[in-house]
């Protein structure tokens, strides 16, 4: 099977699964703990997902960790404030400071953040 498809049928059934997930269990993600359960869930995944470089590569654990706190804290300003705005405004301002200096550039570089060819 090629990979693409592979890739592509593994991330739809993630979505699916999340989305049933997201139904049966409702009531829990509208109690006093389904919010600080999602945004703790978010960070995670977002650690996960971009701290993992690939089978036999170095983990880039820190840029895991930095971008998923980004996300994490525009959610809590999000949640805190009740406005989209601020959370959407919070999160360009951490990327535009990522941009300035030139964080996202020197992560770029390195081999090991590099796709496959």
């Amino acid at each position: 099977m090629n990979r693409d498809i592979k890739k592509l049928l593994i991330r739809l059934l993630l979505g699916v699964l999340g989305a049933i997930i997201g139904v049966i269990f409702r009531p829990f993600w509208l109690s006093d703990w389904g919010m600080p359960t999602f945004i703790f869930l978010v960070w995670l995944i977002t650690l996960i997902a971009l701290g993992w470089a690939g089978k036999r590569q170095q983990h880039s654990f820190r840029f895991g960790f930095i971008v998923g706190s980004g996300f994490a804290l525009s959610l809590i300003a999000t949640v805190l404030t009740k406005s989209v705005v601020v959370g959407a405004g919070l999160i360009a301002v951490l990327a535009y400071i990522g941009i300035k200096a030139k964080f996202f550039a020197r992560w770029g570089n390195e081999p090991i953040s590099r796709p496959k060819q």
